[in-house]
């Protein structure tokens, strides 16, 4: 057999394998600088369930993500220092019942 032809038969060997190891160290390279992965967790609950706001001049208030208020107060924003007038055009935060009681206490 001629020189030319087991030249070309080895090199049809020895080409895949060296493809195929430059496959496995490319993919060795990527993992080893890959950053790690964060662990998966269920959503965080939010820390506010209830949210007080201005509704026609009253202080309302309003469950977490709701487009309206489950109560309207009596209790009128015009009568407010400017400061709580401010923090409720913001919208304040409630984590409970207990705090919306305490907040509508303070403004009566």
């Amino acid at each position: 057999m001629p020189q030319s032809i087991l030249f070309r038969r080895r090199a049809l060997l020895v080409l895949p394998l060296a493809a195929a190891l430059t496959g496995l160290s490319s993919y060795a390279l990527i993992q080893a600088n890959a950053p790690e992965p964060l662990p998966v967790s269920a959503p965080a609950e939010p820390a506010a369930k209830y949210a007080a706001r201005i509704v026609e001049g009253r202080v309302a208030i309003y469950r977490a993500g709701a487009r309206f208020p489950m109560e309207v107060t009596e209790i009128e924003v015009s009568s407010l220092p400017r400061a709580d007038r401010e923090a409720l055009e913001a919208g304040i935060d409630l984590p409970d019942e207990e705090a919306i009681a305490h907040l509508l206490e303070d403004y009566s």
